[in-house]
């Protein structure tokens, strides 16, 4: 499911996204760089391209380039679902198959990792984190997962 083992956020993360206040206030670019940009680019290493991480000049958002592609975000105020979600159109963008998402590993304990495009995660998510979207390969002749009576797996 998840690739590579995920890397582990500030324990604060887990009571501000459990208590439904994760936004980033303070020193949201550093914030956000620092939490999680930085740690998912070396989980993207060897698969993809995340760099060139900078923190704007007024300290409240952040640029980065994944694959070929420049991306900003402005983070000043930004709950973190909006910033998951803005990693993952980024991804998307960039036409890579993986989705990045917040999961609850252990008790206390979360971790940011990047999922297959078609794999979903909804049992782990964190709350107050959206799941990666789930998508079903669907064959040519329109039946998801090409099963002759049209259901997926998951049905």
């Amino acid at each position: 499911m998840a690739i590579g083992g995920g890397f582990v956020l500030e324990s604060e993360w887990y009571w501000r996204i459990f208590e439904g206040d994760a936004r980033f206030d303070d020193a949201p670019g550093k914030t956000a760089a620092r939490d999680f940009l930085w740690p998912l680019a070396g989980l993207a290493r060897g698969r993809f391209a995340l760099d060139e991480i900078a923190v704007d000049p007024d300290g409240d958002g952040v640029r980065f380039r994944v694959a070929d592609r420049a991306v900003e975000i402005r983070c000043r105020g930004l709950r973190i679902e909006q910033f998951v979600a803005s990693i993952n159109d980024a991804l998307a963008a960039a036409e890579l198959d993986v989705r990045f998402a917040i999961v609850e590993s252990r008790r206390y304990e979360l971790r940011g990792v990047l999922v297959a495009r078609a794999d979903t995660v909804r049992s782990r998510v964190a709350r107050g984190t959206p799941p990666p979207e789930r998508i079903d390969p669907v064959d040519p002749d329109g039946r998801p997962d090409g099963r002759p009576d049209g259901r997926s797996r998951d049905r």
